[in-house]
């Protein structure tokens, strides 16, 4: 590619021998797929970001020429991505609009599943703008929203596994990847779809040299915001709230990582596989994901 370009810990051990039609209660669900989602709206706003991505951002893609194919035609591959934390999610914004500007919305394009704590305030919608992540595609990333897009063949999928703590966790552990959700591995193994990893690189310098506290993010947590940045802007909240969603002009690159299997990763039915074991092989796709990561900011690194 040339150009530019979650979830509960509920444990489901629900079997359904045809997944090819999904459950009634995935049917009743599936109403999440256009509840709210506006095609048109979300392709108007590309005026807007294309010069945020382009002259603001500078966003690059690397390895995106040999872009991912389905393995299972009827199911969405995940992408899972890291965040570098302490920032308003532009990184994950800019990914999103740049494959989905690449790609024109077909089945190549990608609806990113969002911590349901984004959608709760509308402090944590781009600018307070009324459910914006949900007109332009985002989902409340629950188990049952999770398993009813499975069956949402018009785009693939983007996971953030590491979820809220990925964004809230400081620039000293900006490269650190946090405990993974199990919710996409036990997709993967359910539904026998691949998952391919992106590690994004320089997104710590949206908001540089911001740092993570327990004690703020807890009082900030009841006015429906996840984490407090302690950092150079930070004071100026106070005076100009909008400088909240304010992002530093950082060089982002989104590097195309390794694919995983992990239907292949253990030899048991799904429905016989404990919390435990999915733990595993979540931790085991985080450590492949956190080499990719590593030799990416070594490779293409802003310093």
């Amino acid at each position: 590619m040339k150009n530019p370009l979650v979830s509960t810990q509920q444990i489901d051990k629900t079997t359904n021998d045809n997944l090819n039609e999904p459950s009634d209660e995935i049917k009743e669900h599936q109403h999440i797929y256009n509840e709210f989602y506006n095609l048109e709206y979300t392709r108007g706003l590309f005026g807007i970001m294309e010069p945020i991505s382009k002259n603001w951002f500078r966003s690059e893609f690397i390895g995106f020429d040999d872009y991912p194919e389905r393995n299972n035609q009827d199911r969405p591959l995940l992408f899972a991505c890291n965040h570098s934390g302490m920032a308003f999610p532009w990184d994950a914004i800019l990914l999103g609009y740049e494959i989905n500007k690449h790609f024109n919305f077909n089945s190549h394009s990608i609806r990113a599943l969002t911590s349901p704590m984004l959608s709760v305030s509308a402090l944590m919608n781009p600018f307070t703008l009324d459910k914006l992540w949900k007109i332009a595609g985002g989902v409340d990333a629950t188990f049952l929203n999770f398993e009813a897009m499975m069956y949402y063949k018009d785009h693939n999928l983007l996971i953030y596994p590491e979820g809220v703590p990925g964004i809230g966790k400081g620039f000293n552990k900006k490269y650190q990847l946090q405990e993974f959700k199990t919710s996409f591995i036990r997709m993967s193994v359910k539904y026998k779809t691949d998952i391919v990893g992106i590690s994004t690189v320089n997104g710590e310098y949206i908001n540089p040299y911001a740092y993570s506290s327990k004690l703020i993010n807890r009082l900030v947590n009841k006015i429906g915001i996840p984490f407090l940045p302690i950092g150079l802007i930070t004071p100026l909240i106070l005076l100009q709230p909008w400088i909240f969603y304010f992002g530093f002009p950082a060089k982002l690159k989104f590097v195309l990582g390794r694919r995983y299997k992990p239907y292949e990763m253990i030899d048991k039915p799904y429905h016989e596989i404990s919390q435990q074991e999915f733990k595993s092989i979540a931790a085991k796709v985080r450590d492949y994901m956190q080499e990719d990561l590593y030799e990416a900011v070594r490779t293409y690194t802003r310093l």
